[in-house]
């Protein structure tokens, strides 16, 4: 069983967003134009996705209140009411080899947009099961809705404060059994980017 990526922001919703609302993400999302993902069919073919945006709302029964937003795409949102949380198709020790690889800012730059769109400013890594200290935050913190904030503060406590540059992430050293460091990007360079395109 593989240990999949996940990624935490600050977004949140107040609790009066109509279905109207939610289509304006869906339409922002769709504006993106990202490209769909594609797998082996264990012939030596790659097989191409296709489909669309869209999203589904649960509501409050055994689990807290979500929206998901989900498609044939790398990222899947999902809008609780204290918390935003994006799924990936990649496993978590992407982490610590994505630095290296020629698509890097292409990965970054998706990501920061459907933070944005979702309200977030910021994200934390965190993985799901397998992952020592980092299941315990998404499984035990973040998909039962506790607040973004609170999870931060949280792991600031336990593990000390993250490390913010992925060429600092050494592989040979990822343990899954005794992670000790979390891993948050705050965008700012791309923010920067942004605001200066603005002028």
């Amino acid at each position: 069983m593989g240990t999949s990526l996940y990624a935490l922001t600050n977004s949140n919703l107040k609790g009066k967003e109509s279905k109207a609302y939610y289509d304006s993400i869906l339409k922002n999302l769709k504006s993106l134009n990202l490209d769909t993902t594609s797998y082996s069919n264990g012939k030596n073919e790659v097989v191409k996705e296709y489909g669309e945006w869209e999203y589904e709302i649960h509501k409050e029964t055994s689990s807290p209140f979500n929206v998901y937003f989900n498609g044939p795409h790398t990222f899947a949102p999902i809008l609780c009411r204290n918390i935003g949380i994006i799924d990936t198709i990649y496993r978590y020790r992407l982490l610590y080899e994505i630095y290296k690889l020629d698509w890097f800012e292409k990965y970054r730059t998706d990501l920061f947009k459907i933070m944005q769109i979702i309200g977030g400013t910021e994200i934390i890594y965190v993985a799901d099961n397998a992952c020592d200290k980092l299941c315990d935050y998404l499984e035990g913190m973040a998909l039962e809705d506790v607040p973004y904030e609170e999870i931060k503060e949280k792991m600031i406590i336990e593990m000390g404060n993250p490390v913010t540059d992925y060429s600092l992430l050494d592989y040979d050293k990822l343990d899954y059994r005794n992670i000790n460091e979390f891993f948050l990007d705050d965008f700012k360079d791309l923010k920067s980017k942004k605001n200066n395109n603005a002028e």
